[in-house]
């Protein structure tokens, strides 16, 4: 049976931050595994130092051979919260891994700002797309966020106004642990003029009169950009959301997307998934780029084509919006049902009874 691996959570002290039991265990370790900057914290270390930086599937395949070796990961905080713990677990056996977390950055970021994190959520803008930041920062009383150098304080407050956010109490804590450690504490929208070290983290509060948006907000025909008659009118689109029953993290299609009016409000209950617009005319892909923006629906992925060719090798739909078909009203529903997952809700939205004859011939 080859010998666990050690994942191991290692505070800004560094080698300080460990136990004597731990600091043995690293100083003993055939690979050393981590960042490079927490690599460089131990330059004196004997065995092979591994870096991970793309090459994580290959680390993994190689670990699966590892043997006796005695394997060590370092991460920064907890492993397990948005880290390479995370990566680890669903690739390796749960009985071929050792985690010893130390506190979260996050954790230490409430620590600092004197704030309860009981009912907090949380979040990771790191290497990701800022839809989930938004759908969270539209429901969470008090929100805490990791960063990256991209998606920064400044980007993500940007993102969070244009999107209809509240204001609110902005926290941000950067080289925590570290002799430059220091704790901005001030309002959402005073952030995008603001910059912070590399190393932050961000918490976001609202006061107790804050309630959150609602799931779904029905807007009018002329909030969104479209060209006259080409939108699905509003009581049509809140009847057809209704019969889809969107989860938050569904995969859905809404095929002939038209102007995207259906698409922002299935992006909205679906806000943790990911939402199709299957478009092929130029001046509605237009106003489906317009109303993505206008909305912030980060979560809108745009396929320019006709349906149903254009379905092919799209994420398996767990709920479909047909709005426009184009002729090809029985082409379309014929692949839906080749490709859909278990469970799928169709809706079509029809204007002739010889489109339902037709909608009912193949369901």
């Amino acid at each position: 049976m080859s010998r666990r691996i050690l994942i191991l959570g290692v505070g800004a002290e560094g080698p300080a931050s460990l136990s004597p039991a731990l600091q043995e265990r690293v100083a003993t370790a055939d690979w050393l595994c981590g960042g490079r900057r927490l690599l460089e914290l131990w330059p004196e270390h004997r065995g092979e130092k591994i870096v991970i930086d793309n090459n994580i599937t290959a680390l993994i395949e190689r670990m699966r051979g590892r043997g006796e070796a005695r394997v060590v990961v370092l991460a920064s905080g907890d492993p397990g919260f948005y880290g390479i713990g995370a990566t680890l677990a669903r690739a390796l056996p749960a009985g071929d891994l050792e985690i010893v977390p130390h506190v979260s950055s996050l954790q230490l970021a409430f620590a600092r700002a004197g704030l309860p994190w009981c009912d907090a959520v949380f979040t990771s803008a790191h290497a990701r797309s800022l839809g989930e930041v938004v759908g969270w920062a539209r429901r969470a009383r008090t929100l805490g966020i990791l960063t990256d150098p991209e998606n920064s304080p400044a980007a993500i407050a940007r993102v969070l106004l244009a999107a209809g956010v509240s204001d609110c109490r902005a926290i941000v804590a950067e080289n925590l642990g570290l002799p430059t450690e220091r704790l901005v504490d001030t309002r959402l929208s005073a952030l995008p003029d603001l910059e912070f070290a590399p190393l932050n983290v961000l918490i976001l509060a609202h006061g107790t009169e804050w309630r959150p948006a609602p799931a779904l907000a029905f807007r009018r025909d002329d909030s969104y950009a479209h060209r006259r008659g080409l939108i699905t009118k509003a009581d049509v689109r809140a009847l057809c959301l209704v019969r889809l029953a969107l989860a938050e993290d569904d995969v859905a299609w809404d095929v002939g997307a038209g102007s995207g009016a259906v698409s922002i409000e299935m992006a909205q209950l679906a806000w943790r998934g990911r939402v199709l617009a299957i478009e092929h005319d130029a001046d509605s892909l237009a106003d489906i780029a317009v109303n993505r923006e206008r909305f912030a629906a980060l979560n809108i992925e745009v396929v320019a084509g006709r349906a149903p060719a254009a379905l092919a090798g799209l994420p398996a739909p767990d709920a479909v919006f047909v709005g426009g078909s184009g002729g090809e009203l029985g082409g379309i529903l014929r692949h839906v049902a080749k490709v859909a997952r278990p469970g799928c809700r169709i809706v079509v939205s029809l204007a002739t009874l010889e489109n339902l004859a037709e909608a009912r011939a193949v369901l």
